[in-house]
């Protein structure tokens, strides 16, 4: 087995990726003698610092122009904004700060309808209640504001940050989006799509 030396910096996350790539490196039969362990360790280690190496930041992979809404729109302005951009979710912003998220999951608890249903049917249903076949929802919840519909506080991340921690905290949350701040403003918005694309080709991938 080779068998790097050198001191090591403080340790990354090691993936499984690493270790697999570490044991790929290694070759032949492992016995897992302390001397063998560490050579592992150095090589998973490295093949680590590797991975780390090649994140951008999230402003690298970010898209700029973002449909947002405002606090004291109604639910079915949103659902038509939403439909209209060909997104799931829209920052709510009062003036340039991010209070908040409204995603097509809030709209379709709101109207009691499927977790599967699209933004399509969310608008059908606040323009026409009476023509559904599901529970009809209350005449006016098309009226209904989006701060009280809406997420928050919202899960943002700075632009700065790496496309490694967008990718941990949308897992770690279970949120398809982040929006991007900058100096507590916003600036853009990152989705799992958008790290995905990134890490084509990458070894280990992103880890979503």
């Amino acid at each position: 087995m080779p068998r790097p030396e050198g001191p090591l910096a403080p340790p990354p996350s090691l993936s499984d990726a690493d270790i697999l790539a570490a044991m790929r490196q290694a070759g032949g039969y492992l016995d897992i003698a302390p001397a063998d362990a560490l050579a592992l360790y150095r090589l998973a280690y490295a093949h680590a610092a590797a991975r780390l190496a090649r994140d951008v930041p999230v402003a690298a992979i970010m898209t700029e122009t973002v449909t947002v809404i405002d606090p004291q729109a109604d639910a079915l302005t949103a659902a038509r904004r939403m439909a209209e951009a060909g997104v799931s979710g829209l920052p709510v912003v009062d003036g340039e700060t991010v209070v908040g998220v409204l995603s097509v999951r809030d709209l379709l608890r709101h109207l009691r309808l499927p977790m599967d249903a699209g933004v399509a049917a969310v608008a059908a249903r606040l323009l026409d209640p009476a023509a559904c076949l599901a529970p009809t929802p209350e005449a006016d919840a098309g009226r209904t504001p989006v701060a009280t519909l809406m997420t928050s506080p919202a899960l943002v991340i700075a632009r700065e940050a790496s496309r490694l921690e967008a990718a941990r905290r949308m897992t770690e949350r279970r949120v398809n989006r982040l929006p991007v701040v900058d100096a507590g403003r916003l600036c853009g918005i990152v989705s799992r799509g958008d790290v995905v694309r990134s890490c084509r080709g990458m070894g280990g991938g992103c880890g979503l």
